[in-house]
């Protein structure tokens, strides 16, 4: 199934704070989930996404982990933990679903735009999982499992205010 996608400018000043952020916020942790450079696109992926949020009137909380911690998840959306994947990757990476839904988003090359390309909640990855219909990657005692977008729900489903105050309470 194709989604449709949500399209989010990424401003340049957004770039410049979520590197400093996360430089800041480096430079104090004592656990390293995977070292890179790009380590600072998740919070780049939150910070635009929030801003996105703010113009849908939708009832959520973001909790920046660079601030509350790592047992938290990104957002809160109408009474649903949200955990925001951003990747420059085509797909979706998962260690371990704690949340309730696991919303993709891809930052392009050139860092000017953030696309959600779709979601799906812990039941359904658990079952990707179970079911073995999804890829599995090992990196020493790191195991990811890695969903393509066109297994995903649609992201549009997941933001509009019928669907998520009737239908996704269910997931």
């Amino acid at each position: 199934m194709l989604n449709q996608e949500i399209r989010i400018e990424i401003r340049p000043e957004q770039i410049v704070t979520a590197k400093a952020e996360q430089k800041r916020f480096d430079a104090q942790k004592t656990h390293n989930k995977f070292n890179c450079d790009t380590n600072y696109i998740g919070l780049l992926g939150e910070m635009v996404f929030d801003d996105y949020l703010k113009t849908k009137g939708l009832d959520y909380v973001w909790y920046q982990y660079t601030k509350q911690g790592w047992d938290k998840p990104d957002f809160k959306i109408n009474n649903k933990t949200v955990d925001l994947k951003t990747t420059f990757s085509e797909v979706m990476w998962i260690q371990k679903e704690k949340f309730d839904i696991y919303l993709y988003a891809q930052i392009n090359k050139a860092q000017t735009l953030l696309k959600i390309k779709g979601w799906l909640s812990a039941k359904e990855i658990k079952e990707a999982k179970d079911k073995k219909t999804c890829k599995v990657v090992k990196r020493g005692s790191r195991k990811d499992y890695v969903f393509e977008p066109h297994f995903m729900n649609d992201p549009l489903e997941i933001l509009s205010a019928t669907h998520t105050k009737m239908n996704i309470t269910d997931l």
